[in-house]
């Protein structure tokens, strides 16, 4: 787990330094050490978190044998000893021990293709000297960020923006359609960043430039929606449930390959339980495990349950209590460690677990992240394909929406599907006709992020502070995250299972957790990640769905035995924090920088509101106050990471 960055020129260039500012910016990516490559096109810049092979043996940046190819590499091959035998019969040669070294040979090997092979978390970048070519590569599912600006003279990427920026020629302005997403997903669904010009390599994605035709184009090699095609024919495992739990603990099992201790994120859900039991199975000395609570132990402090499990595994628990003031006082640091505007209410815990990890001298941790998304953890996300389904079902209903779709027919409807002496059926009926008929909802799009409250109350907030830059915005360029095209009543799950891989998981959770591990030199696994696991689970329900049989139905059956039935009992709580408290905190103390900011000289905030922002619309209500937390957060970032 590292920090890369680096330029490839088009021209010829003299045989100039990477700038040490931006090196110095992924300090915290690899606190063990860093290294250059310079050539007359490639500069190429690495920082270090030793983590497999501790040696010299696995500095980077590295170049192959023949000193043809060099790479500057982010993140595990966990399968790095099964391919390193597979080349080994193929006649590479070794030196190190490192995953490294195995990424390089099999590029040589099997070229681009390569990365079909991997299991693991990656994005690296491969500079060939002879062919004068750069491959980008990013994992399937996007654990590992990887942002680059490309124009006519130039390609740049880095590990985080805070390093790419000092990289570029000049500032990049905002970009406008992103700071539009961002104000409703509360992040920005990739490859879009906030700043123009600037991307990301998309998750599944890999990208090859040659110096001779300058021109690229991101080609997708992994997609989950059709990750199971391959399989679409094969007969069902004679025992699928034991299938899913002999892949899930296969995929522990590669996930604990390390050279330094593991540890393990637990809260008290079935998704971290899972882990910590299948890991600490295979472990040979007790794990740490870290879990987070809160002042007073209200009922959503879970320390308990996860101390009880964590203790009758035999693991050492450490408890990281979060009092208010904290989360108040750190979040200008905060902005700064995550390096992007993510609006999640549960940054500050996310990063005091790898902190206290980092504090206890354990630089890997386990984590949970992705069994929500790939066993239908979300309530809202099994609506969405029910409603897609009916639609579908019942042609009929999309032509009484049309009518429905008058403020008046919404209010009435809102209002019937509220009614307490209404018949349950009625009721039901009615908020579904709502829902499908709401004129926020994207045209020929199934309804998904408007069933999200914070995504469809920003329609109504967004308006009333809005300046002239934002009618750049439309709902096009909004609902583009989610624009699949057209799918058979079959497919409607796996499409949105792919909508949330490719918007929510990916762009939300990894990339918070990445920045937050990463900012205190710790690297987070995600075994419910393995790409082996996720094939199987998504080629099992194309045969025989399973969104309608309960949350996470198929992981609780499977771990039946396995784990204590009183973890699998247990309703999905997700992380709460304090977060009225918390966020009510970060407006008093600091919304004044709103005014005279980036936002209103950039026109993204109308400079004829900005007393109204500042002084009454945060006491609106509480969308209106979250609102003007996701504003606040943009203008620090701002601050924090670009105008630095």
């Amino acid at each position: 787990m590292c920090g890369i960055l680096g330029i490839i020129d088009k021209k010829p260039q003299a045989l100039l330094a990477l700038p040490a500012q931006a090196l110095a910016r992924l300090g915290h990516r690899g606190p063990d050490g860093s290294g250059v490559f310079t050539d007359s096109h490639a500069r190429l810049g690495h920082v270090r978190l030793s983590i497999l092979d501790l040696s010299e043996a696995g500095h980077q940046p590295m170049l192959e044998a023949s000193g043809r190819y060099v790479v500057t590499f982010n993140g595990e091959i966990y399968n790095y000893l099964e391919l390193k035998q597979e080349l080994l019969s193929l006649g590479e040669v070794f030196t190190g021990h490192s995953d490294t070294e195995v990424l390089l040979a099999a590029y040589k090997v099997w070229g681009p293709s390569c990365v079909k092979r991997f299991l693991g978390m990656f994005a690296f970048v491969i500079w060939d000297q002879v062919g004068k070519t750069v491959f980008l590569a990013r994992d399937r599912c996007g654990e590992k960020p990887l942002f680059y600006h490309l124009d006519s003279e130039r390609l740049t990427f880095a590990s985080e923006l805070k390093a790419l920026a000092p990289l570029l020629t000049e500032r990049p302005a905002l970009n406008v359609v992103a700071v539009d997403q961002y104000l409703h997903y509360q992040y920005v669904p990739e490859p879009h960043t906030l700043l123009q010009g600037v991307h990301k390599l998309a998750a599944g994605h890999t990208m090859l430039l040659s110096v001779e035709d300058w021109s690229a184009r991101p080609q997708q090699y992994w997609c989950v929606e059709t990750s199971n095609s391959s399989a679409a024919q094969d007969p069902l495992p004679a025992d699928p449930l034991g299938a899913i739990r002999e892949s899930l603990e296969d995929a522990v099992k590669i996930s604990l390959r390390s050279d330094v201790p593991v540890g393990i994120a637990l809260s008290g859900g079935i998704d971290s339980g899972a882990i910590a039991v299948l890991a600490q199975k295979h472990y040979p000395e007790p794990m740490h495990a870290f879990c987070v609570g809160y002042p007073g132990r209200p009922a959503y402090d879970e320390r308990q349950q996860a101390r009880t499990l964590a203790e009758s595994l035999g693991m050492i628990v450490h408890e990281v209590e979060l009092p208010v003031n904290s989360f108040v006082d750190f979040f200008p640091e905060l902005v700064r460690i995550m390096d992007e505007p993510i609006a999640d209410p549960a940054a500050f815990g996310h990063y005091s677990v790898p902190k206290a990890a980092a504090d206890q001298g354990i630089k890997v941790l386990l984590s949970g992240i992705g069994g929500d998304e790939v066993f239908w953890g979300y309530q809202w996300v099994k609506k969405s394909v029910e409603l897609a389904e009916f639609s579908q079902k019942h042609p009929s209903v999309n032509v009484l929406a049309k009518w429905a779709s008058s403020a008046v027919a919404q209010d009435f409807l809102l209002k019937v599907a509220s009614y307490p002496h209404a018949h349950s059926t009625i009721r039901g009926w009615a908020l579904t006709l709502q829902q499908l008929a709401d004129p926020d909802n994207a045209e020929n799009q199934p309804l998904f992020y408007m069933l999200a409250y914070d995504f469809r109350d920003a329609f109504h907030v967004k308006q009333q502070v809005y300046g002239p830059a934002m009618g750049a915005a439309t709902h096009r360029t909004l609902y583009q995250p989610t624009d699949l095209g057209s799918r058979s009543y079959a497919q409607i799950p796996a499409a949105a299972i792919r909508m949330l891989f490719e918007t929510w998981l990916v762009s939300n959770c990894l990339s918070l957790g990445d920045r937050v591990s990463m900012g205190v030199g710790v690297e987070t696994r995600m075994p419910f990640l393995d790409a082996r696991l996720i094939e199987l689970v998504m080629a099992l329900r194309l045969k025989t769905p399973d969104h309608q049989l309960g949350q996470k139905a198929w992981l609780r059956q499977a771990l039946k035995g396995v784990v204590p039935d009183e973890v699998l009992a247990r309703p999905k709580a997700g992380f709460q924090p304090p977060v009225r408290v918390w966020l009510s905190g970060v407006v008093a103390k600091y919304v004044d920088i709103l005014r005279d900011g980036q936002l209103v000289k950039e026109g993204v905030l109308a400079a004829s509101t900005i007393d109204f922002t500042c002084t009454r619309f945060h006491e609106q209500g509480w969308h209106y106050k979250y609102f003007t937390y996701k504003l606040i957060l943009l203008e620090m970032w701002y601050q924090k990471v670009v105008a630095v």
